[in-house]
């Protein structure tokens, strides 16, 4: 294991997450259920959310994307459970989440389409995970998802951004990967950006981070930096980046998670 996967994962017992949507047990499964297309109402808050998740998983949170300049969209956060073993690990829950595009649209009816985005999180996936904000200048908002550590220390999460580019949903943010299994054979984890005591979030169409730099410790920062980056089409380019200090740093709290 890194230093940095040690430094992020708490040896003491430490507390799960508990979703209360979560109180009826999923089905034990081999492998992620995938959610087919379903045809229904036009309109994202007229759909039946138990259509937008598989038999052998279990409904937790929604999100809803506004149209903007194109299209209506859906969020959904589901978990279903995985026997394969996971060393140090034994929460089966695994955590998806899913985008629903609408297609083939009516006045009363549409096919609606699921676009993976998380697979198979072990840490759960709801609240402020999924924030909306467009970051690529198309008018229509992009999700912003920061899973957080469920076991970690120092406000671990991974975050990732993902968004429509040339009519393809794909991720154009977040490299890298936190996994919680200790010792070889099959593991469980998060793709993304791994992030601690770290705010993030976007303003005036520019995404920011809010770190810590300097300092003996994660704890106490000998100052801040500020990275403000724009979305040029195909890359992130770095606009500013400024120092401030930890006591006079307002940024911080507009982003999440708090440091």
């Amino acid at each position: 294991m890194s230093n940095s996967r040690a430094l992020l994962l708490a040896s003491a017992a430490v507390s799960i997450y508990v979703i209360a949507a979560a109180a009826g047990a999923a089905f034990v499964t081999a492998h992620p259920p995938a959610p087919a297309p379903v045809l229904g109402a036009a309109k994202p808050k007229d759909l039946d959310l138990a259509e937008l998740v598989p038999p052998s998983g279990r409904f937790d949170y929604v999100w809803y994307v506004p149209a903007g300049a194109t299209v209506p969209e859906i969020v959904v956060a589901w978990h279903f459970r995985d026997k394969r073993p996971v060393v140090s690990w034994t929460d089966t829950r695994r955590y998806v989440l899913t985008l629903w595009t609408p297609t083939e649209r009516t006045r009363g009816s549409a096919r609606w389409v699921p676009h993976a985005l998380i697979r198979a999180s072990p840490f759960p996936i709801v609240g402020r995970a999924v924030r909306l904000a467009d970051v690529t200048g198309d008018r229509h908002d992009d999700l912003l998802v920061t899973v957080m550590c469920s076991v970690c220390n120092h406000a671990a999460a991974i975050v990732s951004i993902y968004a429509e580019v040339d009519s393809n949903v794909r991720k154009i943010y977040g490299h890298g990967y936190l996994g919680v299994a200790k010792g070889p054979g099959w593991d469980a984890g998060v793709h993304g950006r791994v992030i601690s005591e770290t705010a993030w979030g976007a303003r005036n169409g520019l995404l920011w981070f809010d770190e810590p730099r300097g300092g003996s410790s994660v704890c106490c920062p000998a100052f801040r930096l500020q990275t403000f980056l724009r979305w040029t089409g195909n890359r992130w380019r770095v606009v500013t980046k400024r120092r401030v200090s930890p006591l006079h740093d307002r940024l911080q709290d507009q982003g999440y998670p708090a440091p």
